[in-house]
C-alpha cells in the first residue's frame, strides 16, 4: 500500500521545495515504526509556500481543523495549522503544518529547503530527535531508536537506551555534558544511568508542557470562536479567509510576547 503522506509530500514539492516531512511520518520513513495516524510537515516560511500548500489541500477537498491559519503571520510565532481530508476510500488524512518546530535551530530550518530536484523531503535524524523531545512518554523510546541511525559519536548525544549509554560512554563520552553519560563514565551502575535518563526525560517533558501551556492559554478566546464558527460548507479558500479574520481579532501572533 502506498503511503499517502509520502505522496502528499511529493505533491507539495512538485514546483519546488516548500514542505519537509516531519514527526511521526518521518519516523515511518526511517523505518522505526510502520505507521503514524497523521502527517506533519515543516513548511517554508513564505506567503508563496502557504499559498501553494493551500492550493494542494484545496484540490483534495481539505477542511480546517481548529488551529491557527496557514499564514506566516502566525506560523512565524510557532503556531501550527491543522487540516483533514478524505481519500477515495474514505480514509481520513490529517495534515499539520509548522514553520518553526520546537527545538530546531534557524540554520537547520534553512538547510531543509536547499535540496534541488527532490520532491520527497524528510527532516534529518538529529532535528527529528529534538522535535520528538515532547511531553509524551512514548516518544522517548522512539528517540533511542532514531539515535541508532547516527554514528556512535553522535548517538551518545541523544540515546535514551541505558545499555547504549554504558556501551558508548568509554569510547565516545569524554566531554559530554549529559549527566547519564557522566554517570556512566564515573563507573555508575546500569540502575544509576536509568535514573539519570528518567530525570533527563522528565525535564524535557516539563519544558515542553510549559511551552504548550503558553500557546493553550493564548489561544483560548480564538479556539472558542473557531469552534462556534460553521466552516463545514465552505471551500478551503473561503474558510481560510474566515479563519484569518478570527485570528486577526483573537490570536496573538507571538504568544510569548504577551507574557513579558
Amino acid at each position: 500500500m502506498r503511503n499517502l503522506y509520502f505522496d502528499l509530500t511529493e505533491e507539495l514539492n512538485a514546483e519546488g521545495p516548500i514542505a519537509v516531512l516531519a514527526s511521526g511520518q518521518a519516523v515511518v520513513f526511517y523505518r522505526i515504526t510502520l505507521m503514524s495516524k497523521d502527517g506533519d510537515w515543516i513548511l517554508r516560511e513564505t506567503p508563496e509556500a502557504c499559498r501553494r500548500a493551500l492550493e494542494v489541500l484545496a484540490r483534495h477537498g481539505a477542511r480546517y481543523r481548529p488551529s491557527a491559519p496557514l499564514d506566516v503571520r502566525w506560523l512565524s510565532g510557532g503556531w501550527s495549522s491543522h487540516f483533514e481530508l478524505f481519500d477515495s476510500q474514505g480514509r481520513r488524512i490529517r495534515c499539520d503544518f509548522v514553520t518553526r518546530p520546537p527545538r530546531v535551530r534557524p540554520d537547520e530550518l534553512a538547510a531543509l529547503f536547499r535540496s534541488q530536484g527532490e520532491s520527497m523531503l524528510v527532516v534529518g535524524v538529529e532535528p527529528l530527535i529534538r522535535m520528538k523531545q515532547t511531553q509524551r512518554a512514548k516518544d522517548y523510546p522512539v528517540i533511542g531508536e532514531l539515535a541508532r541511525l547516527l554514528p556512535p559519536e553522535r548517538e551518545i548525544a541523544w540515546t535514551t537506551d541505558p545499555d547504549r549509554v554504558l556501551a558508548l560512554a568509554p569510547l565516545h563520552g569524554q566531554g559530554s555534558d549529559r549527566r547519564p553519560v557522566r554517570v556512566a563514565l564515573a563507573g555508575g551502575s546500569r540502575e544509576d544511568v536509568v535514573v539519570e535518563l528518567a530525570r533527563e526525560a522528565d525535564r524535557l517533558q516539563q519544558e515542553d508542557r510549559a511551552r504548550l501551556e503558553t500557546y493553550r492559554r493564548a489561544a483560548e478566546p480564538y479556539m472558542r470562536a473557531f469552534q462556534a464558527t460553521d466552516l463545514g460548507g465552505l471551500d478551503l479558500p473561503e474558510a481560510h479567509r474566515r479563519v484569518g479574520e478570527l485570528a486577526e481579532r483573537l490570536l496573538p501572533p507571538d504568544p510569548f510576547s504577551r507574557e513579558t
